[in-house]
């Protein structure tokens, strides 16, 4: 082969190889996250994860009692479970990195359910009406969804299609058609308000089912209309309910408001049996309350903070690095999580907490108990030490002994003005460039100014704090991880985020440079010339400014890895790029007023806030207390907790939304820090459904992200994709046709 053709293809496999190693845009998004654990401190048989220390499982705050306790409990467990007494996981050996085949537990076991039309109309057994068959039916968690079970048998599980909460209503006029979901509808033929009438019809894929009229005022009986068939091993079996609450009439039209709708896919039914496989997990064992299941194969974890060990389609365990953990150099932190892959809204919460059994100094959440708040998992000894702890903490703090939440007046849901308290403390972070080129004092470039910098989350977002003092904080623009890099020819633009911008406007191949410029909304800000061959030094480019209070601050900095030339084009690397907003910062004062909570105290080394106003939170699972913008308060009904017939429970919660993809930009590649690292509420559609299926090599680690310690931050954006791969891989093939022609 001509000499220049092999150099060509050459180079040209070297830019395929490094267009292969880009994390492909989109796959990353946020997740929720489970208690950590510690190797160096758990026992073997305390990696065990419910449905308080999940949010990937199924959580009714109001059957808190029975999902927790420690026997005949309800619900989902996950636990590591040692077979041989060798290389088990723990302080026993904390460096054990493998979890053998069959020691990863998977159990869930059915709870009851009152029908809410039997809850609200306080029914009893004597008064239910015949049809319902009972005041109660069942459901099963099966990986974080909820179904309901036929015949009250955890083996057999219908999909949910629609359950009308108490205080949900829906009206509807004479020709209206209710999509139920799932095929499934509801037409008002017609309403008859002289007598109190309403004729509807239930049909799926439009083929009716049923038919029924219904009298709007009188008994409950004559007011609910019900369906029966026959499916899973049952026979007339009840899957649709609904109520008719009232007719009226408007100027134009005739009106029914139906309430407690409640439907079940009678034609979707999962059938559950010993020996079938689950992502990843076979069954071992079903019973009519619940069934065991455990992993099939081995499920050896990758120690990289930045990896994602899959072991179902969308759980992983997400880890430290080696050394991480609180003593041991082999000790690492694990802990259980999920992706979000779903668009849809999500609910992230803290550790519920009962007030029948929790003195008033222990309604009290850090980074490892709230994932509204920011974790980077790599630094979790520091964020959860009693001592000189970094990060976020919300505490309840009682001021006059009076009143106080807790075990001594279990009852009292009234937090007073000033005694809720939001405190958060900067902590240091050393660049990713001094530590992946193993950089040390006296090596670093001088331009760096020190080996770390340090950052400050301030209600759940990271920011940078400038001339490490807490009380200055500059939004990130972009963040590259070790792992991420930014391919650009000549001419191109990046968008690194709010008006930032670098363009490439040379790369000399031959002279191993590039030359480039930062701008930020369309004004050059610096311009230099990187030789991207030799030391670190000559290598990286920095920037500075003065801003905050602070002068000649460093806020860009980035790293020329490599140039290379194509078919057509010369292209540069970029590595390690890291840039904060010079023109944002935030100067917090004592005094000042953020989200209903005001700074007391302010120091170089942290915040505290503290409510300025009394939060009277509302005792229903149905309703959201809102302290700040987003965080609000989740509770259970009065009386639900543990012990007290007053006690109930409570958490911090915080809402997110996933974006549609296809419809908007995905979340991954926003330059905007979030951190979505807890649980999700109660929903029946959090997750998708868990039909059996072979497993598809989920038992071992897939990089699907990343940065999932931090969503959005090291996410570079425009990232290229499959386009220069398919341009190089057409290249070669027209230069190895040209040489057989």
């Amino acid at each position: 082969m001509n000499f220049g053709i092999k150099r060509f293809l050459h180079a040209l496999l070297i830019a395929l190889t490094i267009c292969l190693m880009l994390p492909v845009p989109g796959l990353a998004g946020p997740s929720i996250c489970g208690a950590p654990f510690d190797t160096n401190a758990t026992s073997s048989d305390g990696f065990c994860w419910n449905a308080t220390t999940f949010g990937g499982f199924n959580y009714p705050v109001n059957k808190h009692k029975d999902f927790v306790a420690s026997e005949n409990w309800w619900g989902e467990r996950l636990q590591y479970v040692d077979k041989d007494g060798q290389d088990e996981l723990g302080v026993n050996n904390p460096g054990n990195h493998v979890i053998g085949e069959g020691e990863l537990l998977y159990s869930t076991r059915q709870f009851s359910n009152k029908y809410d039309l039997v809850s609200d109309l306080g029914l009893t057994a004597s008064t239910i009406p015949p049809e319902l068959g009972g005041m109660f039916y069942y459901k099963l968690p099966w990986f974080g969804k909820p179904y309901v079970t036929v015949e009250n048998d955890a083996s057999q599980l219908a999909n949910i299609v629609i359950t009308q909460g108490s205080s949900d209503k829906k009206v509807l006029k004479s020709g209206d058609v209710w999509d139920l979901g799932k095929g499934y509808s509801l037409t008002v033929n017609q309403v008859d308000v002289e007598g109190d009438k309403v004729w509807f019809s239930l049909s799926k894929n439009g083929e009716e089912l049923e038919s029924g009229i219904v009298n709007a005022n009188g008994t409950v009986e004559n007011q609910i209309f019900t369906a029966t068939a026959d499916f899973g091993d049952g026979t007339d079996q009840l899957y649709f309910i609904t109520y008719v609450d009232s007719v009226f009439m408007s100027a134009t039209d005739s009106f029914a408001v139906f309430k407690y709708t409640w439907l079940i896919d009678k034609d979707d039914i999962l059938i559950i049996k010993n020996g079938d496989e689950y992502q990843g997990f076979e069954v071992i064992e079903t019973s009519k309350d619940g069934i065991v299941l455990e992993n099939s194969k081995s499920i050896t974890l990758n120690l990289d903070k930045d990896k994602k060990n899959y072991f179902t389609d969308s759980w992983y365990f997400q880890t430290s690095d080696k050394g991480k953990g609180s003593t041991s150099p082999e000790g690492y932190i694990i802990r259980l999580a999920k992706d979000l892959d779903k668009p849809g809204n999500y609910t992230l919460r803290g550790m519920p907490v009962d007030t029948g059994v929790t003195s008033s100094d222990g309604f009290y959440w850090n980074a490892a108990t709230f994932g509204g708040f920011n974790y980077p998992v790599n630094k979790h000894k520091d964020f959860v030490a009693s001592e000189n702890w970094w990060g976020e903490r919300l505490q309840y703090v009682d001021k006059d002994g009076q009143d106080e939440l807790g075990v001594n007046n279990p009852g009292n849901h009234v937090i007073g003005e000033g005694e809720l308290l939001y405190s958060t403390r900067q902590f240091s972070n050393k660049y990713d460039l001094v530590s992946d080129l193993g950089l040390t004092a006296s090596t670093i470039p001088p331009e760096l100014g020190g080996m770390f910098y340090y950052k400050l989350p301030w209600f759940g977002k990271p920011y940078v704090t400038v001339e490490n003092d807490a009380s200055q904080l500059a939004n990130i623009v972009i963040t590259q991880g070790s792992s991420d890099k930014k391919v650009l020819k000549s001419g191109d633009v990046w968008d690194l985020g709010k008006g930032y911008s670098l363009t490439v406007n040379q790369v000399d191949v031959e002279g191993d440079k590039v030359w480039f410029s930062l701008s930020k909304n369309g004004e050059e800000l610096e311009s230099g010339i990187v030789n991207a061959n030799g030391t670190v030094e000559n290598q990286i480019f920095t920037a500075t400014a003065d801003f905050g209070d602070g002068t000649d601050q460093l806020y860009f900095i980035t790293y020329v890895d490599s140039v290379f030339m194509s078919a057509t084009d010369s292209f540069a690397v970029f590595k390690y790029t890291w840039l904060i907003d010079k023109d944002d910062i935030l100067i917090i004062k004592n005094g000042d007023e953020y989200q209903g909570f005001e700074v007391i105290e302010t120091s170089k080394d942290g915040i505290v806030l503290e409510n300025s106003k009394c939060i009277t939170l509302n005792l229903d699972k149905d309703k959201k207390n809102y302290f700040t913008d987003s965080w609000y308060f989740q509770t259970s009904d009065k009386g639900k907790g543990s012990i007290s017939p007053e006690g109930y429970i409570i958490y911090p919660a915080t809402d997110v939304v996933v974006e549609d993809k296809n419809a908007t930009v995905p979340i991954a590649n926003s330059t905007e820090e979030t951190n979505i690292t807890s649980e999700s509420n109660e929903s029946e559609n959090v997750s998708a459904d868990h039909r059996t299926a072979p497993s598809s090599g989920t038992a071992g680690m897939e990089d699907k992200e990343s940065h999932p310690e931090e969503a959005a931050e090291g996410s570079s954006t425009k990232l290229p994709g499959f386009g220069i791969i398919s341009g190089i891989i057409g290249v070669m093939m027209c230069l190895a046709l040209r040489r057989k022609s």
